[in-house]
């Protein structure tokens, strides 16, 4: 027990922070890393006897950077950069899509109990289907919507956990949509097929004034959906329980 309580210290006191310099050539983190894991498929029973199994959504954890706080402190006091953006971005082939971002507060604006003041060290992110996405209660539907009966068939995590720099650049309008991320997976909607690459790109963040402070940074890792497979779902064949949502 001694063994595992000193491995634990040492894990931590060893965690290795981005430093930010500060001089002629302005700000920047050097050594940035972050890492995709923990990958998974939820599952869907569905059927008017939830006798098959359908794909409901992909779910994976991104990492955060990792910076003193006294430098997430002078950002904050130089540049009124309060937090990280993470925007998701999709590839199908030759096809680019924005699926939305999400920002991460370098101070949690309020405290539960037993939870730290501290930004957050990782981000669930949860991909769902179309016929999934919506609201809970499409969720709970025997027949999903919109005649989805794909399973994930294939699907990994790609490229590289490489370090990398993040330049603090001229300040720019970010006007899109962003939510803040709170204790459950943020979600996005992948449409009726999950087949893609999935990117995440981050710039530091002024979430009050709605501004970036860099162009985005693809992070070196990625999701990759390679394959799905079709579900036979007899019972639910010409029902389309949406259209009495």
């Amino acid at each position: 027990m001694k063994a595992f309580i000193l491995t634990v210290l040492l894990a931590c006191s060893c965690t290795k922070k981005s430093p930010l310099s500060k001089d002629a050539m302005g700000l920047r983190l050097s050594d940035v890393q972050m890492e995709l894991g923990h990958l998974n498929e939820i599952d869907w029973l569905v059927g008017k006897k939830k006798e098959a199994k359908v794909s409901q959504s992909l779910v994976f954890v991104v990492d955060m950077p990792k910076v003193d706080e006294d430098d997430l402190a002078h950002l904050n006091k130089l540049k009124s950069i309060d937090s990280w953006i993470l925007r998701l971005i999709v590839q199908r082939g030759s096809e680019r899509q924005d699926l939305g971002s999400l920002y991460t507060l370098f101070k949690a604006k309020k405290m539960t109990r037993g939870q730290g003041g501290g930004a957050p060290t990782s981000v669930t992110i949860k991909v769902y289907y179309a016929a999934a996405y919506p609201s809970e209660r499409f969720r709970f539907f025997h027949c999903p919507a919109f005649d989805h009966d794909k399973r994930i068939d294939k699907m990994k995590i790609s490229g590289e956990p490489k370090s990398f720099e993040l330049v603090v650049e001229q300040a720019s309008p970010y006007p899109e949509k962003s939510h803040l991320v709170e204790l459950s997976p943020s979600s996005f909607n992948g449409g009726n097929s999950l087949i893609g690459e999935y990117f995440v790109e981050i710039a530091p963040y002024d979430s009050e004034k709605k501004i970036i402070h860099s162009t985005f940074k693809r992070i070196p890792m990625y999701v990759e959906v390679i394959s799905e497979e079709k579900i036979s779902v007899p019972s639910c064949a010409g029902v389309h329980e949406e259209n009495s949502y």
